[in-house]
């Protein structure tokens, strides 16, 4: 692809140049989307490292997201657009440690990524993308919904820890403070599940970006689980989002736990295609 360029932007003119490309397929790219629309409003300031990469051939090939420490975030690029910019990364930037992005964009660039950089690229998490639009609730869940106000902000904090640590026990603390924080003043995209008056389980959701709002941060306590809370809270908020406008719901699984994605399959969510995280490890 001699006349492949990738261009380093600013975030306004890549969010021109790429907003196209990337709503062609909102729901695969709603991740990207939400980077880009979150540090244009401003809920998520910007921190002067990331990086904004956007393929050309003519017209717009392809799109990325680097926001360190995470690695950066493919678009669902060609495998010979994901071989170019894992070239322009290795000569762009430090080292990387892992890159994420839609199967099987991510592996090529893994691939051509370990073999420029004289590295070794090791699969990382498996995860897979679904897509609803219309809501099957689960019946007989005790409890209501509610959404989260400034009061629920510690627990939602420490729920979000929890979660991390549980999930990714090997990795970093998390510190979901600034999440919690640039949520909270739009009022409903923090929503608690009530049992008697008690805080259960939380779902979040996204500001809707291209019609899409992306289900994240479902998490029900231990003591509570195996009650139905936690679906209940996403097929209250997938229906709200839907009820608000949402052309579509999205969210992500790990594809090594069946439970969930069974859960989520009966409450109207369908495979949409898979994703994964992929770490470089020096020779």
């Amino acid at each position: 692809m001699p006349f492949v360029q990738c261009l380093t932007e600013d975030l306004a003119t890549f969010a021109a140049g790429a907003d196209g490309w990337l709503r062609r397929e909102p729901v695969l790219h709603n991740v990207l989307l939400t980077l880009v629309a979150d540090r244009l409003s401003g809920d998520v300031p910007l921190s002067g490292g990331e990086r904004f990469v956007r393929v050309v051939d003519g017209a717009t090939v392809g799109a990325v997201v680097h926001t360190p420490p995470r690695g950066p975030l493919l678009g669902n690029v060609s495998a010979d657009v994901a071989r170019v910019l894992a070239e322009h990364f290795v000569r762009a930037v430090p080292p990387l440690a892992e890159v994420h992005g839609p199967v099987p964009a991510v592996a090529e660039f893994a691939e051509r990524y370990a073999e420029q950089a004289g590295g070794t690229a090791v699969p990382g998490t498996a995860q897979r993308i679904f897509r609803l639009d219309a809501v099957r609730p689960p019946v007989g869940v005790a409890g209501r919904a509610r959404p989260a106000t400034a009061a629920d902000r510690d627990l939602l904090v420490a729920w979000a820890a929890a979660f991390a640590a549980e999930t990714m026990p090997a990795g970093p603390p998390v510190d979901a403070a600034g999440q919690v924080r640039a949520r909270l003043p739009h009022g409903d995209l923090l929503w608690l599940w009530e049992h008697a008056g008690t805080p259960v389980s939380t779902a979040w959701l996204s500001r809707p970006v291209a019609g899409v709002v992306r289900i994240s941060g479902v998490y029900t306590p231990p003591e509570w689980r195996g009650r139905g809370f936690a679906s209940a809270s996403v097929a209250h908020v997938s229906q709200y989002a839907l009820n608000a406008g949402a052309t579509a719901c999205t969210l992500y699984t790990d594809l090594t736990n069946p439970t969930s994605n069974q859960i989520y399959q009966s409450l109207g969510y369908r495979p949409l295609s898979d994703a994964a995280q992929w770490l470089f490890v020096t020779r």
